[in-house]
């Protein structure tokens, strides 16, 4: 994460928060595009969106008591598939805030939507496709993950897109199976 000063001021108090938040409520940051985060043509670069949705990952999860309840069984998030659909850009010193939503589940797959704003307009939008990995490589689907936080919950549904890279992700999987399986014989 190429954002740690800014992670130090969103992440602790997230993770040391008393007052927890629901895992369905849009968890919101601010910030302002620093002289650091643009490219050479003066706007905030492509990958800075991308270190910012997981810092809204991160502080959902702190907020949520996830990340505490799922270290404390070994499971760690990794994100699996993310796309950013940019609708206007941004500036220094221009200031915008963050919010993230977690829009729904299926098997092992946590669906979140990243929603950048800036003067009332939505400047960038991101679809992220997660999921939590167990030691040695566990699989942990979400009925665990919610069973752990003592949540029972059913997923909204999922868009399209969601449901699209949900599926591309399990053909990776399922060929990667094969593969393997087949260095085996």
């Amino acid at each position: 994460m190429n954002l740690f000063f800014r992670f130090l001021r969103i992440f602790l108090p997230a993770f040391f928060t008393k007052k927890r938040t629901g895992l369905m409520d849009v968890h919101t940051i601010r910030s302002s595009v620093w002289i650091g985060d643009q490219d050479p043509l003066g706007h905030m670069t492509n990958s800075r969106y991308s270190s910012f949705t997981d810092l809204g990952t991160m502080n959902y999860m702190g907020r949520t008591g996830a990340l505490m309840t799922y270290r404390k069984r070994g499971w760690s998030p990794i994100v699996q598939h993310e796309s950013i659909t940019f609708y206007r850009m941004m500036k220094f010193p221009q200031k915008f805030e963050l919010t993230t939503q977690l829009v729904g589940w299926e098997d092992c797959y946590i669906c979140f939507r990243h929603r950048f704003h800036s003067k009332g307009k939505l400047i960038a939008e991101s679809r992220m496709v997660a999921r939590l990995v167990g030691r040695r490589r566990q699989k942990v689907t979400t009925d665990m993950a919610l069973e752990a936080m003592g949540l029972d919950l059913t997923s909204p549904p999922l868009s399209q897109r969601y449901l699209d890279a949900i599926a591309d992700l399990q053909a990776k999987d399922r060929e990667r199976d094969a593969e393997q399986a087949s260095k085996q014989d």
